[in-house]
């Protein structure tokens, strides 16, 4: 399988996740259990962390491919902040919007408006603005 190249700030298994469950669900894994091992099982109900935390169509992809297994699950850019920062130079890069960029990295759009300011070159120097 071939991973979107628009996604090299993944890992290889958070891209794997993202082919199958979508780049949300692999950023929410990454998020709220990155450096943890969990269970996917093969079913489960509504009650369930995986569902609750991916919604039931991505839950329902991720036991399909890993169902019965124990994955490691690495983070996802918290705390990581030049890996954002690449992400968000990459994807600005690749033409995608602020808010798609937003939806993706799970950022304020004020980061991404900084990032891209920062990018061009247009610093701010605060409430007097440009100098020189």
């Amino acid at each position: 399988m071939t991973h979107d190249p628009d996604r090299s700030w993944f890992s290889p298994l958070l891209n794997r996740i993202a082919d199958v469950a979508g780049v949300r669900a692999a950023l929410m894994l990454g998020r709220e259990k990155g450096c943890q091992t969990v269970y996917i099982p093969r079913r489960f109900g509504p009650q369930h962390w995986l569902p609750k935390l991916v919604g039931d169509d991505a839950a329902a992809a991720l036991a399909k491919e890993f169902g019965g297994s124990k994955i490691d699950i690495p983070p996802a850019l918290v705390g990581q902040k030049r890996k954002r920062r690449a992400a968000i130079a990459e994807m600005t890069e690749n033409g995608y919007s602020i808010a798609r960029i937003t939806r993706a990295l799970g950022v304020a759009k004020s980061t991404v408006k900084d990032h891209r300011r920062r990018l061009r070159g247009d610093e701010d120097d605060g409430p007097q603005g440009k100098l020189f």
